[in-house]
């Protein structure tokens, strides 16, 4: 299992520093992680260019790679509208952040807690999986998946 350096390509439309803390504000109190801030800064959201990864501890499942992070602003699917959309079914604290691709949507705890900044995949028949504990790490454990 070798890791990857995962590459994005960014939204069209980068945000600034004002529309990152406008959304931060948003959330009622709860604070995006730094490693997730400046990630946003840099490709608000983006698309992951390889399509051959998976999450390291589910290597051979074939659909623990991170698809797509959603935009802030600028987009048809922003955090927002997909968060409002599933506010029924995510976990308290927990904010949708992108996809995998098997379509399962990667969350981040912004809860005030030992689960600060870790990340979930949860699929729509309700299962949840545990990822990695910050996203920095998230990133960090994309490995080739198997041929």
């Amino acid at each position: 299992m070798n890791p990857v350096k995962i590459t994005f390509e960014p939204n069209d439309n980068a945000i600034t520093s004002e529309e990152l803390n406008e959304f931060e504000n948003s959330l009622g109190g709860l604070i995006l992680p730094e490693d997730y801030k400046e990630h946003m800064l840099i490709y608000n959201g983006g698309d992951v260019e390889q399509y051959d990864i998976v999450h390291k501890d589910y290597y051979g499942l074939g659909d623990g790679g991170i698809s797509d992070f959603l935009p802030i602003k600028y987009g048809n699917y922003t955090i927002e509208k997909v968060n409002i959309a599933l506010s029924d079914r995510l976990p308290v604290g927990y904010l949708v952040i992108g996809y995998t691709s098997g379509g399962g949507d990667i969350i981040m705890s912004l809860n005030n807690d030992d689960t600060y900044g870790n990340t979930k995949v949860r699929y729509t028949e309700g299962e949840i999986i545990e990822l990695s504990p910050s996203f920095t790490e998230l990133l960090n454990d994309m490995v080739e998946a198997e041929d």
